[in-house]
């Protein structure tokens, strides 16, 4: 299973989306490791699109040596620089993966994929991770990533891939559901916030 993941989340300025994103897919191409790369269908008003490179490692310990690789790498470096020139803003994030998704059945193609971003309450991280596995171990469908950022001790991530927005919107009535409802009572209570922004799939690589 993948010990971690690193996202990079840019967000283009006006008229560089697709620029953007085409620079994106085609590093992820160049470096060939497993991973992803999406645009956000929903965003919070004025927050612009964004777009999001996701690279899985087998460890930690391979993951600092490609990153070694990188900055030693003057192509690498400038290549970076040229796409992040396009962008408002560049923010990494370095997750550790507790639970790697589940229950995929073969054949599956993704097109969606929803981060369900928790803020644990002070103190309540450990209790958190608990209910966000119980409730994932409950469900008989694909199971998602459940992951804990390295640098943002309050934060929980919860990442589904769906094959349909049709699956997407039957997976928040699921969760809203009266026969959930004590599971999702019990998430709640334990967070200060949950955001849920849904992105399409626009590069994978397994």
């Amino acid at each position: 299973m993948p010990a971690c993941i690193i996202n990079i989340a840019r967000k283009p300025i006006e008229g560089q989306s697709f620029n953007v994103l085409n620079a994106v897919i085609g590093a992820m191409e160049s470096h060939g490791l497993p991973g992803n790369v999406t645009m956000t269908l929903t965003t919070n008003l004025g927050s612009g699109i964004s777009i999001i490179a996701t690279i899985r490692w087998e460890s930690f310990d391979a993951f600092e040596e490609f990153q070694d690789s990188f900055f030693a790498n003057q192509s690498s470096t400038s290549r970076w620089d040229e796409t992040a020139s396009k962008c408002q803003s560049v923010d990494t994030n370095v997750l550790e993966v507790i639970k790697p998704v589940d229950n995929v059945p073969d054949g599956f193609i993704p097109k969606y994929m929803v981060r369900n971003i928790f803020t644990a309450k002070r103190g309540k991280r450990s209790e958190l991770i608990d209910a966000l596995i119980e409730n994932r171990e409950s469900s008989t469908g694909i199971k998602g990533t459940i992951m804990k950022p390295i640098g943002h001790y309050q934060n929980i991530r919860v990442t589904q891939v769906f094959d349909s927005l049709e699956a997407v919107r039957a997976s928040l009535a699921m969760i809203q559901s009266p026969e959930n409802r004590e599971r999702t009572d019990k998430i709640i209570q334990l967070t200060d916030q949950i955001i849920r922004p849904v992105s399409r799939i626009r590069y994978l690589k397994n």
